[in-house]
């Protein structure tokens, strides 16, 4: 095969001697979702040399190819978080990357030929498959979570287990033909892929990701935020009564919210400005459906930095997405190998434009030089779970892709059909998809056997969004979110400058989200992390409105250093005289040194949205944070003392705002997407 410049058809004959080579080269097949959504059409092959990098910024970035194209496929295990100086277990699992030397086409029909000329085994399930570690374990586990961490501080957290196997043979021939059966398997995936590391033993990742995480197009920035599972009944049609009670459950719509604002404080960490959020709307696979929005910003950063800003998906993690990744490495006893890390193409456009496309490793098989198969999957555990739901949530997903390594792989139907009960199902995108098995949640040692042929690409599930009942729910689920980071931005359309703000951040993933918010409102920001001397009186400038920003923590906690050091900053800011206010964490701060806080209380859930009266009208916020504070015996008397109104939440007593010339507050996350009018009620705070 030559070098070519641009990307040309590859026989099936090409691509057989390809599999059956005795050196093979470093190869990759991959079928990506168009921008529309459609999965049709030719894949691509890349080859190329295969070698290593040490850091995500090390990637090549060019040279731009004439006619545009990619020049890059990276494989980017989970332990990169290390370079966000996140907690992980640093497995050593080496950041791959494809150097593309040729770039082709080929369809299914050719696919289908190589791989007959090749004959890879038809039966890809070995001896020893299983679990590593019992159900048993798996529930004590969370219910242990369940009891400590997650009812401390009401995080969500995706828990992983691993599902491993000896394949009977590996090269290849088998990564196409796990490629193939993926392919027959699902067809509403966003990437369907096949990587091969060269050589005649090895290492192979294959896998059908549903869910993208950031995209660089035509400078702009994209992430795609997913959650929510209803499981689609067999002819893959949901019943529109069935999806209007799952696009109304408040849960799922609370829970996407908080992926959302975890990728957004991503994308305002990476990007300049002009955010934009559409959704949600749906994403239909072979056999589950989910919620998807989709937010996008001006690009600020070449493509390999984006990438560096972006690790990972929350809903391969969880949210707060740093107690997150504490809570894993505490939890998961081994590293995680390249589950929940990103597949990533890496080129520039016809115009010489870096262009990235990235999707979440999940649903994927890892293949080492010596036959061992690893699939890993993962319960996301949260305040509502129940222990022995989230083991069974484990096998469902594990057994809808063990059935394509049967013997011949799953037949066309089966990527369209469910044979279990159509309903919601637990998790996000990491949740059961794939094809059908037969029977729901069987997974080797009960191993459920198919012997079936796989032929033509399934026939997608009927788009649901037609039913007027559905896209009215749609609509409603839109006007429940953040209207200001729904409103396109135009040019000349910026308000009057505002008196500048320094932003205090406490160490909360909402900060980013928050200063983009203020800039958009017409205010110059600043931001200082939140060291004592950072904010100390004599370092804000006069006119300068002082901003505490949310983040974790117990504002009342005694022995705790940071919350210590954070309220020592409140009170210097308010005997200074100078205009401190507070978001979430920030405002408890406040009302704890201003002597109105009686006590705290752990919140019961990590975000959430809720009706309150504030600033004199009925608001529907957003909620974030660990705790929330409520009112002492004389808090009512000392705040006519200071001259602040107070507001009361639902709950007895809950402080959720107050505001006085000089200084004021508010519990909730103005910038969060579940706050409908944040930016109306932060310009109504602030002076």
């Amino acid at each position: 095969m030559p070098d070519v410049p641009t990307s040309t058809p590859l026989p099936a004959a090409d691509l057989a001697g390809l599999f059956r080579a005795l050196d093979p080269p470093p190869f990759a097949l991959v079928r990506r979702a168009a921008p529309d959504g459609t999965t049709t059409g030719p894949f691509d092959v890349f080859v190329g040399t295969m070698d290593t990098v040490r850091r995500v910024t090390d990637l090549p970035s060019g040279p731009a190819l004439p006619g545009g194209g990619p020049h890059t496929l990276a494989l980017l295990p989970y332990r990169c978080l290390t370079e966000r100086g996140l907690d992980c277990h640093d497995d050593g699992t080496p950041l791959r990357v494809l150097r593309i030397r040729r770039r082709h086409t080929a369809g299914h029909a050719a696919l289908t030929a190589a791989l007959a000329a090749v004959r890879p085994p038809g039966d890809l399930l070995g001896e020893g498959a299983g679990f590593d570690g019992s159900d048993e374990d798996y529930t004590d586990l969370v219910r242990d979570l369940v009891a400590h961490e997650v009812a401390r501080t009401g995080l969500h957290v995706l828990i992983r287990r691993d599902f491993t196997a000896r394949l009977p043979g590996h090269g290849p021939a088998v990564a196409g033909e796990l490629f193939r059966r993926l392919l027959a398997a699902e067809h509403g995936a966003y990437w369907t892929f096949a990587v091969y590391t060269g050589g005649p033993h090895g290492a192979a990742l294959a896998g059908a990701s549903p869910q993208g995480h950031v995209t660089l197009r035509n400078s702009r920035v994209v992430m795609r935020p997913m959650c929510g599972t209803l499981r689609l009944p067999p002819g893959g049609r949901p019943n529109p009564a069935d999806l209007v009670a799952f696009l109304r459950d408040g849960k799922e719509s609370e829970e996407l919210g908080a992926v959302v604002d975890a990728e957004l404080a991503m994308l305002c960490r990476i990007s300049e400005g002009d955010v934009r959020l559409e959704g949600p709307r749906l994403r239909p696979l072979a056999r589950v459906l989910h919620t998807e929005c989709r937010i996008s910003a001006t690009a600020a950063l070449p493509a390999r930095h984006t990438l560096a800003g972006s690790l990972f998906a929350a809903t391969a993690v969880g949210r707060p997405f740093a107690d997150a990744c504490r809570v894993i490495a505490r939890r998961e006893p081994t590293g995680r190998g390249y589950y929940g890390g990103l597949i990533a193409l890496l080129g520039h456009d016809d115009a010489g434009n870096e262009e990235l496309d990235t999707a979440v490793l999940i649903r994927t098989f890892e293949v080492s030089g010596q036959g061992r198969l690893k699939l890993s999957v993962g319960a996301t555990v949260g305040p509502r779970s129940v222990a022995a739901d989230e083991t069974a949530e484990t096998r469902a997903k594990a057994a809808a892709l063990v059935s394509v390594l049967a013997s011949g792989g799953p037949t066309p139907e089966d990527g369209a059909v469910s044979h279990g009960r159509a309903g919601r199902g637990p998790g996000g995108p990491e949740a059961a998809g794939g094809p059908a098995t037969g029977e729901e949640g069987r997974v080797p040692g009960d191993r459920t056997r198919h012997h079936q042929a796989a032929g033509r690409q399934p026939t997608p599930p009927a788009d649901p969004a037609w039913c007027p009942s559905v896209t009215a729910e749609l609509d409603r689920r839109r006007a429940r979110l953040s209207a200001y980071w729904q409103r396109p931005r135009r040019p000349g359309g910026r308000p009057a400058p505002r008196p500048p703000v320094l932003l205090v951040d406490t160490a909360g993933e909402e900060t980013a989200p928050l200063a983009a918010m203020l800039r958009g409102l017409g205010r110059t920001v600043e931001v200082r992390s939140a060291h004592p001397a950072a904010a100390a009186p004599g370092t804000v400038a006069p006119g300068t409105t002082v901003v505490l920003g949310p983040g974790p923590g117990d504002p009342l906690a005694r022995g705790d250093d940071r919350v210590a050091a954070l309220r020592a900053m409140a009170s210097a800011l308010l005997s200074s005289g100078a205009p401190t206010f507070g978001v979430g964490l920030g405002f408890h701060l406040l009302l704890a040194e201003l002597g109105l806080a009686g006590a705290a209380r752990a919140r019961d859930g990590a975000a959430g949205q809720r009706e309150i009266e504030v600033f004199g009208r009925r608001a529907t916020v957003g909620y974030g944070g660990t705790h929330t504070v409520l009112a002492g015996p004389h808090t009512d008397t000392l705040a006519r003392r200071l001259s602040l109104t107070l507001w009361y939440g639902p709950a007895h007593g809950e402080l959720v705002a107050t505001r006085g010339s000089r200084t004021g507050g508010v519990a909730f996350l103005p910038a969060s997407v579940l706050s409908v009018e944040g930016a109306e009620l932060l310009d109504l705070l602030l002076p």
